[in-house]
């Protein structure tokens, strides 16, 4: 990674640019929906493989009874009641180190909370059950997994935040625990049985895709005099 000193600068948020990116992740929450709908579900191939994975997932865990509560403990700590607020205090930290503008925080976590939302609604179009095996019992619907869409958002805004660091090393690790924790997450979620892993699939999909089209409709860009790091801070 090249040695620049990023510094981040928002671009304006005008009642145009929202309409434009509301437009688009409202179409592509729909495009899941009806993916998942009309091709995911119903396919026999798929069903199969999202069986065989529950039945092999929550058999890990009753056969390793040590990992269940990490595994139930994992799962509230990579909520979305987590996700977003610390996407917010990162956005914020930089914000007050003068990484980044306020506004860049602001609308980076907006974003987070936004994709929230369109996974929640892309949820009650389907309105998949959960799977039979589920070792936990929710009252929300399967498709796409909301855990998934959440961390899949926030990977993205972390790694999008992390650039304004000068550290080589932080964003590095940085960035490397976002994709390690959205990895963790997926697997957690077939493990406790309470997702298939086309819902996984589905939600880190839905929830990649809606940062990089958010942050592609608000896109920071490096301050014309930023200045290269000395080689010692990498």
């Amino acid at each position: 990674m090249p040695h620049n000193r990023w510094v981040l600068i928002d671009r304006a948020v005008s009642a145009l640019r929202v309409l434009g990116a509301g437009s688009a992740l409202l179409a592509l929450t729909g495009l899941v929906a009806v993916l998942g709908e009309r091709v995911i579900i119903p396919s026999a191939w798929v069903r199969s493989l999202d069986e065989g994975g529950v039945g092999r997932g929550t058999g890990v865990l009753t056969g390793h009874p040590g990992l269940v509560d990490p595994a139930h403990w994992w799962a509230v700590l990579s909520g979305p009641w987590v996700v977003h607020p610390l996407v917010l205090a990162l956005g914020l930290l930089l914000a007050a180190r003068h990484r980044i503008t306020l506004r860049t925080a602001l609308v980076t976590f907006s974003i987070g909370i936004a994709g929230g939302v369109l996974g929640a609604l892309c949820k009650e179009i389907v309105e998949r059950p959960r799977p039979d095996e589920a070792l936990v019992t929710l009252d929300s619907w399967s498709y796409p997994s909301g855990h998934a869409t959440n961390i899949a958002l926030g990977a993205v805004l972390v790694i999008s935040l992390v650039r304004a660091v000068r550290t080589v090393w932080i964003r590095w690790c940085a960035t490397l625990l976002a994709l390690l924790g959205a990895a963790l997450t997926a697997a957690d979620r077939v493990l406790l049985g309470v997702h298939h892993a086309s819902d996984v699939a589905a939600g880190l999909a839905l929830g990649t895709l809606t940062a990089v089209i958010g942050l592609a409709c608000f896109p920071a860009r490096p301050r014309p005099d930023a200045r290269p790091e000395p080689a010692s801070d990498g």
